[in-house]
């Protein structure tokens, strides 16, 4: 006779047809959602609080420390930069790329701002889609909900003469013909990633003091803890998919360069400097990898070493104390890469993300899988169209990896508590579009 066993589907989240009578209902059935096991015992998934609405998807959350100690909660949004405000009646404030024009007004009638002779806001990169304001209306909170409600989108821009600017309604602010010149501003609204592309998240790194972010299709951007952002470098620094700190340096990766894409190169910044590149600095470099024809697929940090993923195959560097040549890269791995760029999360000094078949984390210099319990149902209901799309972070309060994915059944997080070794799965009442870390 054969001998029967007795699963217990409470330890590891099983999916069981016929679960045992006295199994929790919870997780009698896929997905056992919004548990998780902790010391064998069922705990429910922790929950979230609405602190402040900003009015457009948060994609990141940042924690960013200037060497003074001074820290900032950053969120980077689907156009916008907004830092945290604590003060009174105040929640938020663009930092959006905004003060590389500010001109000077001599009328507003209607959706029509006339600007001062050698002004110059179609030169400067004002576009449509960007948003204006006279600096007599700006508050201290600089937000539009209770704050600055007179921002108004701009439908053209012209070099004149007269120079101005067309809005698609009319400006709520001060209007009329100036005796004196008012100072305006236009907030150059970050553009949504072109689909050829790829669907890109923001990227973040802080090198020597600058808050350095990226997303595909701007060129990269920086932050230094006052004003507004601006761009890094118009030559060099240009549509990087992908940026880390590494070495004291910024390192971007999968360029546009000069309107060319160089999907396989790596180029660093100058030692200590994201603002100088190699025709300013000869210790700024690029490392092309072509040795393989898949595409660099993002970046990440293991110890001591840098990681460079590519779709099937990954190349692991370290630094070598030489001025004009700071990186080797004496390892490589074939066969196993990161198809989904923004599922790389950073755990305890190593790298966990999701591969061409299993999620992974980096053991040392060697990628081991780690989904064994879930890559089943991973595969069965996230096509794979929408694995590359997979995005995740670090939930380092609770112990987890956590990765959202657009699955046939709904949005789901898939949970990885790296303390147990458990999966489980999640599912929220309101659409995730980002997380991260910030200051309270």
């Amino acid at each position: 006779m054969a001998e029967k066993y007795i699963i217990s589907p409470i330890e590891h989240l099983l999916s069981l047809d016929k679960p045992s009578l006295h199994m929790f209902p919870g997780a009698a059935d896929w997905p056992s959602k919004n548990l998780t096991i902790d010391q064998k015992r069922l705990r429910k998934r922790w929950g979230y609080l609405e602190d402040r609405d900003i009015g457009e998807n948060i994609q990141l959350v940042c924690l960013y420390q200037e060497n003074d100690g001074t820290r900032h909660t950053l969120y980077l949004g689907d156009g916008n930069l907004y830092k945290r405000e604590t003060g009174t009646d105040e929640t938020w404030s663009y930092r959006t790329e905004t003060d590389t024009y500010t001109a000077k007004v001599a009328s507003i009638s209607g959706t029509t701002v006339t600007f001062d002779t050698g002004q110059t806001p179609s030169t400067n990169g004002t576009a449509d889609g960007d948003y204006f304001i006279l600096d007599d209306d700006i508050t201290a909170a600089q937000q539009p909900s209770g704050g600055d409600t007179n921002w108004a989108s701009i439908a053209s821009a012209a070099d004149g003469p007269p120079p101005t600017i067309t809005l698609d309604d009319d400006y709520t602010g001060s209007t009329g013909s100036f005796g004196t010149s008012k100072t305006a501003y236009v907030r150059q609204v970050y553009t949504t990633p072109s689909s050829t592309r790829g669907k890109e998240r923001w990227q973040v790194a802080v090198v020597a003091d600058k808050f350095c972010f990226t997303n595909g299709d701007v060129n990269v951007q920086y932050w230094a803890g006052s004003n507004y952002a601006a761009a890094l470098d118009a030559t060099y620094a240009t549509k990087a998919k992908y940026c880390i700190e590494y070495g004291n340096r910024l390192c971007l990766a999968n360029i546009y360069d000069g309107g060319t894409a160089a999907p396989w190169t790596l180029r660093s910044s100058a030692n200590g400097d994201p603002t100088k590149w190699s025709t300013e600095d000869t210790s700024a470099v690029d490392y092309t990898f072509i040795e393989t024809d898949d595409v660099i697929s993002g970046l990440g940090k293991v110890g001591g070493s840098l990681v460079v993923y590519k779709t099937e195959s990954l190349l692991i560097g370290y630094k070598t104390a030489k001025a004009t040549d700071p990186f080797i890269f004496p390892t490589q791995k074939r066969g196993i890469g990161c198809i989904a760029p923004y599922s790389i999360v950073e755990v305890q000094g190593t790298n966990m993300f999701l591969g061409r078949d299993d999620f992974y984390m980096i053991e040392g210099d060697h990628p081991e899988p780690i989904g064994e319990r879930i890559r089943y149902k991973f595969k069965e209901i996230v096509s794979e169209s929408e694995r590359e799309n997979v995005w995740g972070f670090n939930n380092a309060l609770e112990n987890e990896a956590i990765w959202i994915a657009n699955t046939s059944e709904g949005k789901f997080a898939f949970v990885f508590d790296y303390k147990d070794r458990e999966w489980g799965a999640y599912s929220y009442g309101d659409n995730i579009s980002g997380a991260g870390r910030g200051a309270v």
